[in-house]
């Protein structure tokens, strides 16, 4: 038997009272604040969140200090190098220059033209597109007959080149997505098959040489300005950041955003300027080998004890200076540095060879030295890139949330005294009371 409850009359059983309540008047001027609806807001409701901005976080920066520990250790590797060159400064240069100043004055002219190559390469190293144009157009340059007798008309034309096989080179890459080693050994190969049109386009009157060598010291100067500038320009963040752009641009990962298909334009362009000046500056000097035994020696008509090709020594300088082979990272006062010590470390094993005479061991390793250098180069620009990357940030654990969580699993059997709910059923059979 099932209760029913009786009917009844709600509104007389409701004795709530309804308290009649007048807000009072508010002063003027003042009034409840609303919502967007125009409704008042709750006063108890309580304070509602502030809106907060999204703050993106900052990149993270280049661990630059590595890099000037390494240049640090290149300044005192070049000092020493040059008070043992000025020790033996008799014995080196007596017997071929006027002087010490002579001497350097020549010198420091053959080492321009290694400079130069050097930042060019540096400089396609540092946008993460390796262009392998850049030592074939300074190559190319010192064997080309000039188009006109008048150098700096010539020099018109030699920018003008380099100009044109820069913007084939970022066509291909930016464009077409070539990938950019094999893109630059594309141009490479098209500078090299230019140079038989040179011989028939060349004028067939005498060339105007400039007006004698002038102080090599002065023009290594302006080269080593050059690349103390661009080093420091290169330790900008923001610049920094766009050649990791162009780096991705050029491997076919990033986006061809206008930011970095200009910059890489740019750079390129730069990049073989510097190595149609590197070329430039050693056919209008005729810059080949230093007759004599004790000073620099360069190319296949050197002595081939101590000969080393240019294109070897700019880039083994551009490794050792601390630019990455990976992109982005690179010196300020590394390049200038490692040239003067490595021209510094020529001169004393060319002595060191004549002494010795042929037929010794120190000159049949001398090329083995040369690799040797160029692999210490790379496991340098290893190092460097990447130690100067930036440190890796680790998420701080706060404690919460750090247990693993349990799927919940329902008991069958309650226990007496637990204090959990186990409702009971009446049983629709029982006699009701």
């Amino acid at each position: 038997m099932t209760y029913i409850p009786p009917e009844r009359d709600e509104s007389a059983l409701d004795q709530t009272r309804q308290l009649e309540f007048t807000p009072p008047p508010l002063a003027p001027g003042a009034g409840l604040a609303a919502t967007g609806d125009g409704g008042p807001v709750d006063p108890f409701a309580g304070q509602g969140p502030e809106a907060v901005a999204h703050v993106e976080p900052a990149a993270p920066r280049d661990r630059v200090v590595f890099q000037f520990i390494w240049e640090a250790i290149l300044l005192l590797l070049t000092l020493n190098a040059l008070f043992l060159v000025y020790r033996r400064r008799d014995a080196l240069f007596g017997d071929e220059f006027d002087g010490l100043a002579d001497a350097l004055s020549r010198h420091a002219l053959h080492l321009t033209p290694i400079l130069l190559a050097a930042l060019a390469i540096g400089l396609s190293l540092r946008l993460g597109a390796v262009n392998l144009a850049a030592p074939a157009l300074a190559f190319v340059i010192t064997v080309a007959r000039p188009f006109e007798a008048n150098v700096w008309i010539y020099m018109a034309y030699v920018a003008g080149a380099a100009a044109v096989a820069g913007l084939l080179y970022v066509l291909l890459v930016a464009a077409f997505r070539v990938p950019a080693w094999f893109a630059g050994l594309a141009i490479g190969v098209v500078v090299v098959a230019a140079l038989p049109v040179t011989y028939r386009l060349a004028d067939p009157g005498d060339v105007v040489t400039l007006p004698g060598p002038p102080n090599g010291l002065y023009l290594l100067g302006g080269a080593a300005v050059l690349a103390v500038a661009g080093g420091l320009i290169g330790l900008a963040p923001g610049v920094r950041d766009g050649l990791s752009a162009v780096k991705r641009l050029a491997d076919g990962e990033g986006e061809r955003s206008a930011s970095a298909v200009f910059l890489l334009l740019g750079g390129t362009v730069l990049s073989m300027l510097l190595a149609a000046a590197s070329g430039y500056v050693s056919y209008m000097y005729a810059l080949g080998p230093i007759e004599g035994q004790h000073t620099l020696n360069f190319g296949p008509y050197a002595d081939l004890a101590v000969a080393v090709e240019p294109q070897l020594l700019a880039f083994a300088i551009a490794l050792l200076a601390g630019t990455s082979l990976w992109g982005r990272r690179g010196g300020v006062f590394g390049g200038v540095l490692t040239a003067v010590a490595v021209w510094a470390g020529l001169v004393l094993w060319g002595r060191v060879v004549a002494d010795a005479g042929e037929g010794s061991w120190q000159a049949d390793y001398s090329q083995a030295i040369y690799a040797g250098i160029l692999l210490v180069a790379l496991f340098v620009s290893f190092a460097l890139d990447r130690l100067g990357r930036p440190k890796e940030t680790i998420e701080p654990d706060d404690g919460i949330y750090t247990q693993e969580m349990r799927p919940f699993e329902p008991t069958t059997g309650t226990p007496e005294g637990t204090g959990l709910f186990d409702p009971t059923l009446p049983d629709a059979t029982a006699p009701q009371r």
